[in-house]
């Protein structure tokens, strides 16, 4: 017999709800059709779980339509994300009073919003927000969307979707009506008969009730926490150590703490930036070698060595393919943030490096929803990350148009950490930390906030040479602690900075350009304030003698991130970046700076996959300091330009305040000061290397005003920058810069009256900095007449 539903009558002023039962696979089909309004067919394949389900657990028999509505609808909001407007409103009501709420409190607040259960709300509120009902908020004054809504939505996805790309492509009606067989299973049968069920039926371990427990018991090498934080201080004890032994000490230290880290745990490199001097090389080399330290041939589909040769080959044609070994994959942590702390006057006290051990594991994962082990796992959502998908049709969380559930155990284990209340980070913690430039208190208050930002209650934590002072500090936290003193014996990591890794972008030109210097060049004979010289870098820069410029400031095109700056990957980049800081490093004089600003982009460096999964931070950064290493130039430190207080306010931890979700707002560039060795000890680079460890704050440039770009460059850097760069130069200095942009640095070098040769290829660019320039000059000479009369 059909499912009959259920009606509604009153006896005795009380509301009651008849029940009724399913007991064929037909009767919920008609229960499916009635609730979706849908006139799809169901697949056999969801025909036959659902027939395998009756026979296993058997009939529903005593089914709550009231009750059944209210759950299948509430996870179809959720697919459909139909009461975004009714939350984001209650969030908003109650941030204007000073109220957050955490994760989990979220969680129920919009299931409750979902399933539009008053008094489910009425007790999360009165226990999260004691005083909302004076400020109207409450269930009616929320506007969720009703069942009859959430009906019609998904009826319009079924005809009409909206979250498919190339919907014109194929029909859906079919995909929508069996992505909605789930979430009605779920609604009909009780969760944990199901949940035992999936999981036993795929070979799964007993059900406890716990899915984590569970999934310890089946896979417990999974859940070794034990080594799942460490950090070591650089400091005095290693000021006295000459560089390449400390950096030897500190790569050995990050390989062997790799092979020791739990999966997915964090690893910091507390550097004292007074006592080390090379503070700023140090950091970029540890980056750069803890990313790419592991070499192999990564036998898997997502590595796409052949076309990233091919790719690099074309555009360097001169790369020793034998030498750059293109089908060795490096691989190593995953760099995640980098911290600069600073005293008062605004000095450089601590960098703080931080890096994440992600490494791939192909253990089998359970789908967290359903509990099914009837999986596929051929994806990564990110480096190092294996994603698995769900294949159970039945499951409740398939997409609104039937595809399997995507997870991770790296995302698992961060929802544990939200889950678990001691988790819980301290708002003015979190709020202390948002920022990746703040003021340095104690190298204790660092350790601290390593502990509670990433590790997790129960973990076991390492840290190498830790002060005194900082020892004393420490909060147990519910951590187990070890402190140890990090070993001095190098392995050899000197290797790597000739590895395979830098054949691939670093070489000299097979056809370098030759250009006789004898007599100076046109451009350079008749010394005006400043010229604007169109073309390849280059190409022009060959043309000017060598040792004939005072100091080069410039913000070059960071990777692919304009539409002007593209590469095929980060090799062709790197190499053209150190090609033209080749040619810069002839023209300097002796002794000179080179000025670098750049940013640390999140961009696929397309030399492992071209797909979202490559997406990371790139250390820009890092390589930079690499690739003009190996030009002649020397790092002498770095002008850290703090950029203020970012207006978004998007990535920083979505609300959350628990372990593995804290990542601070990117508020701060570098500016590189690589000098030129050789030339007379004078003092022209004083002024500009002794802030060679301090923090600028400055305002970047406002350029776009009602949504129009007024400025006419879409990524200027303010006056203030190279003004300040400019320092200890003598008036008529010489100054270059051969990425020329909007003539910033024309402009800066003509208010410090000094001369200026900037380089720019795009020719509306050469356009717009003649033009600023020649308006800027203009000012200052009508401001000089000014002030005269």
């Amino acid at each position: 017999m059909p499912f009959e539903g259920s009606s509604n009558v009153r006896s005795g002023g009380k509301r009651m709800t008849v029940t009724s039962s399913v007991k064929s696979a037909e009767e919920f089909k008609v229960l499916l059709a009635d609730l979706t309004g849908l006139t799809g067919s169901l697949s056999d394949d969801v025909t036959v779980a659902l027939e395998k389900l009756l026979t296993t657990v058997g009939p529903a028999t005593s089914v709550d339509r009231q009750k059944v509505q209210s759950i299948f609808y509430g996870r179809l909001n959720q697919k459909l994300t139909l009461n975004k407007a009714a939350t984001a409103n209650l969030y908003s009501k109650a941030a204007k009073v000073g109220v957050t709420f955490n994760y989990p409190t979220k969680k129920a607040i919009s299931w409750a919003i979902d399933t539009l259960n008053a008094k489910d709300l009425e007790v999360i509120l009165t226990s999260a927000w004691p005083g909302h009902a004076q400020h109207s908020v409450g269930l009616e004054e929320l506007h969720p969307v009703s069942h009859e809504q959430t009906k019609k939505a998904l009826q319009l996805e079924a005809v009409k979707p909206s979250k498919l790309r190339k919907a014109h492509s194929r029909q859906v009606v079919d995909d929508v009506l069996n992505a909605a067989a789930g979430p009605l299973v779920w609604s009909v049968w009780e969760p944990r008969n199901l949940h035992q069920y999936f999981q036993e039926q795929t070979g799964g371990v007993p059900y406890t009730g716990e899915y984590l427990q569970d999934l310890q018991l089946q896979s417990p090498q999974l859940f070794n926490r034990d080594h799942a934080l460490a950090a070591t201080f650089v400091g005095s004890r290693d000021a006295s150590k000459d560089y390449k032994s400390l950096r030897a000490e500190l790569t050995t230290w990050l390989s062997s703490e790799y092979s020791k880290l739990n999966n997915y745990g964090f690893l910091s490199v507390i550097i004292d930036a007074q006592e080390i001097q090379e503070a700023w090389q140090l950091a970029c080399d540890l980056v750069l070698y803890g990313e790419h330290f592991i070499e192999s041939p990564v036998k898997n589909m997502f590595f796409r060595w052949r076309e990233v040769m091919r790719e690099t080959m074309e555009h360097l044609p001169h790369i020793d393919a034998e030498k750059a070994q293109f089908e060795l994959a490096n691989e190593g942590y995953t760099y995640r943030d980098q911290f600069v702390l600073v005293d008062e006057s605004g000095k450089q006290q601590r960098l703080v490096l931080l890096m994440q051990k992600n490494q791939r594991d192909e253990t089998p994962v359970p789908c967290p929803a359903c509990r099914s082990s009837e999986i596929a796992g051929n994806s990564y959502p990110t480096l190092g990350v294996k994603s698995w998908e769900c294949s159970n049709v039945l499951c409740p969380e398939r997409s609104i148009y039937n595809r399997g559930k995507r997870y991770s155990f790296k995302a698992l284990l961060s929802q544990a950490a939200i889950e678990h209340p001691s988790n819980e980070i301290p708002v003015e913690s979190v709020r202390r930390w948002q920022r990746d430039v703040l003021p340095f208190k104690t190298d204790g208050e660092i350790l601290h906030m390593l502990v509670s930002h990433y590790s997790m209650v129960g973990d076991g934590a390492f840290f190498y040479n830790v002060p005194e002072q900082a020892d004393q500090e420490i909060r147990a936290q519910g951590r187990h602690y070890t402190l140890v003193t990090r070993g001095v014996a190098a392995a050899d990591t000197d290797r790597f900075w000739t590895s395979p890794l830098f054949h691939r972008f670093s070489s000299v030109p097979s056809s370098p350009i030759k250009v006789d210097h004898d007599e100076p060049t046109a451009p350079l004979k008749a010394q005006p304030d400043w010229q604007v010289l169109q073309g390849d870098s280059v190409q022009v820069l060959a043309e000017m003698p060598p040792d004939s410029v005072d100091r080069a400031i410039t913000s070059p095109p960071y990777f692919n991130a304009r539409e002007y700056s593209q590469w095929p990957n980060l090799y062709c980049y790197l190499h053209d970046m150190q090609a033209i800081a080749r040619e810069v490093f002839r023209v300097l004089k002796p002794g000179a700076v080179y000025a670098y600003n750049i940013f640390d982009t999140f961009d696929n460096e397309r030399i492992i996959t071209f797909s979202d999964m490559g997406k990371k931070r790139i250390s820009l950064s890092a390589w930079t300091v690499d690739a003009f290493r190996r030009v002649g130039f020397t790092l002498r430190g770095n002008l850290v330009w703090d950029k203020g207080e970012i207006h978004g306010k998007r990535g920083f931890n979505s609300g959350n305040f628990s372990p593995f979700y804290q990542s601070p707002f990117n508020c701060w560039e570098h500016v590189l000061l690589f000098q030129k060795p050789g030339g007379r000890n004078d003092d022209l680079n004083t002024d500009l290397l002794e802030n060679s460890r301090s923090v600028a704050r400055i305002h970047p440039v406002v350029k776009i005003i009602r949504g129009e770009n007024r400025h006419g460059h879409t990524a200027p850097f303010p006056q203030e920058l190279p003004e300040r760069l400019l320092e200890g130069l003598p008036q008529g200095a010489l100054v270059l810069d051969p990425f020329g942009g909007s003539g910033t640095t024309a402009r800066a070098a003509l208010q410090a009256g000094c001369r200026s040769v900037i380089i720019e290829q795009d020719e509306s660019y050469v356009a717009l900095s003649r033009r600023l320039i020649e308006e800027h000059q203009n000012g200052m000479a009508t401001s000089q007449g000014t002030l005269f009369i």
